[in-house]
């Protein structure tokens, strides 16, 4: 067949690529336009309708919560410092870095006690019928969490600067697609399959293009 000429000598970003397998992975659970904050009213209550469809999104509004009100924030930061023994800050998510979503999840499920432990102070109770997860929600992030891990770690070690990644590049997408697929198996007939099968179809489309860059095939 006759290959464009552009498309053979186009050398793909990984991290790029990552991100768009990502944010597709993203878009199935959760509404990413809610990682910024609402600008105006009309948004405002949208952002949240949006908290009761998925615990991403009652996450995400719990910490602008507690961040927007400096008692808040004090009473959270002490509570950590009990039950941790440093203060640790819940982490917010932005819509331009899929990461950030990982880190996020990964922060609240550390201090998800500490979490618990806010609702339980008399002045916040209005808050606990609005944003508390339950367990099944809980579960929901822990398995989000398990899913972003993945690109996550291979992306940590394409990124490194000091080391020449080029060659690395088709044998990480192969070991991420080999990985999700592993983790397809053991969600076999349920909704994470599918979420997980976002991300491989992105994956899937670069590394067909990407074994056509000869660049790549040489830098092996």
């Amino acid at each position: 067949r006759t290959l464009n000429k552009r498309l053979i000598n186009r050398r793909r970003c990984f991290p790029h690529v990552v991100n768009l397998a990502c944010q597709a992975i993203l878009g199935a659970l959760t509404n990413v336009d809610y990682a910024r904050e609402p600008r105006t009213p009309e948004e405002q209550v949208s952002f949240l309708e949006a908290v009761d469809k998925d615990p991403i999104a009652t996450l995400r509004a719990l910490i602008r919560v507690i961040r927007a009100s400096s008692i808040r924030r004090q009473q959270f930061s002490q509570i950590v410092k009990t039950f941790m023994g440093k203060d640790l800050q819940l982490l917010r998510d932005v819509d331009t870095r899929w990461s950030s979503a990982m880190l996020m999840i990964e922060r609240a499920l550390i201090l998800e006690e500490c979490i618990e432990s806010f609702f339980n102070v008399p002045e916040f109770h209005d808050l606990r019928n609005k944003y508390r997860l339950d367990d099944e929600e809980w579960n929901a992030l822990s398995v989000a969490r398990e899913i972003l891990l993945v690109p996550f770690a291979f992306q940590q070690r394409l990124s490194a600067q000091k080391t020449p990644t080029l060659c690395d590049a088709i044998p990480s997408f192969e070991a991420m697609i080999r990985t999700w697929r592993d983790m397809q198996s053991e969600f076999f007939g349920a909704a994470e399959e599918a979420v997980i099968e976002k991300g491989l179809d992105k994956l899937s489309v670069y590394l067909e293009r990407a074994e056509l860059v000869p660049a790549y095939i040489i830098s092996m």
